[in-house]
């Protein structure tokens, strides 16, 4: 961050004072516009179905177990790039997607008349767990978890590893448990009619861009990097999907109409 930071200010410097610039001072400058590019997409990337819910008057058919994960990783996500002193660029849409998801639980508890007691109760716990993802504690404090190698084949063995950098592989984790089932069911019905390829289109851009920046700002986070590239490589599988088995679904509508004609 200090790094990136001090580089940002060599290549100003080098650019008004002798007219040049090198190949470092241009990734790092695509880095950071594609960086603020995915954060302006984050400011509004919920607020679609904010609309629609207030529009509605209705949270039917919305999961808060959903959305209350989500509050949870991008949580943790925050903690973990404010400890490692990422650059904003690095992952500030998970700000503005937090915020967001916060307005879609309270509406979700307000359409559906929850408890005000659980309900504070339940929000008194997660800044409770924010509280303690954000403290100095959290930040130093080690735990024993599986960790592997690969420098000599496959190797895994049990030690003492940051607890932000297991919260943030558990986070991954996460994803994959809540993609693979949706990745399973359109390879096993072919039928993606209710997938919207313009909002996994958005997910694949933003992991991927996501990918770059991190190798390029902060390339030791080895963590991150591969968290995003889980959320690319899943969300691109999606994409594929849906341009396939479109395609393949209409032919098949089309041969129906043709054989009841």
């Amino acid at each position: 961050p200090s790094s990136s930071s001090d580089a940002v200010r060599q290549c100003t410097a080098q650019l008004l004072e002798n007219g040049t610039i090198t190949s470092a001072c241009i990734t790092l400058g695509l880095s950071k516009l594609l960086g603020t590019l995915v954060i302006l997409g984050g400011v509004a990337f919920k607020v679609p179905q904010i609309l629609k819910i207030a529009k509605n008057k209705s949270a039917e058919g919305i999961a808060i177990s959903q959305y209350a994960l989500e509050l949870l990783i991008s949580a943790n996500t925050l903690s973990f790039n404010y400890h490692i002193d990422a650059p904003f660029s690095t992952y500030g849409e998970s700000f503005f997607i937090l915020l967001q998801n916060v307005v879609i639980v309270f509406q979700i508890a307000f359409y559906r008349s929850y408890s005000a007691a659980g309900f504070i109760g339940a929000w008194a716990v997660y800044l409770a767990v924010l509280a303690f993802l954000y403290s100095e504690f959290s930040r130093d404090l080690k735990v024993s978890a599986p960790v592997c190698t690969f420098s000599d084949g496959l190797s895994c063995q049990i030690s003492l590893a940051r607890l932000q950098d297991v919260l943030q592989v558990l986070s991954t984790i996460f994803v994959i448990v809540s993609r693979v089932p949706q990745i399973y069911s359109n390879f096993r019905t072919r039928n993606v009619a209710n997938l919207a390829l313009i909002t996994w289109a958005l997910n694949l851009s933003g992991a991927s861009i996501r990918v770059f920046t991190t190798l390029r700002e902060i390339p030791d986070q080895q963590v991150l990097i591969f968290a995003y590239f889980v959320s690319a490589l899943l969300s691109g599988i999606v994409v594929l999907q849906i341009l396939a088995f479109s395609g393949s679904k209409q032919s098949l509508a089309a041969a129906g109409k043709a054989k009841a004609h």
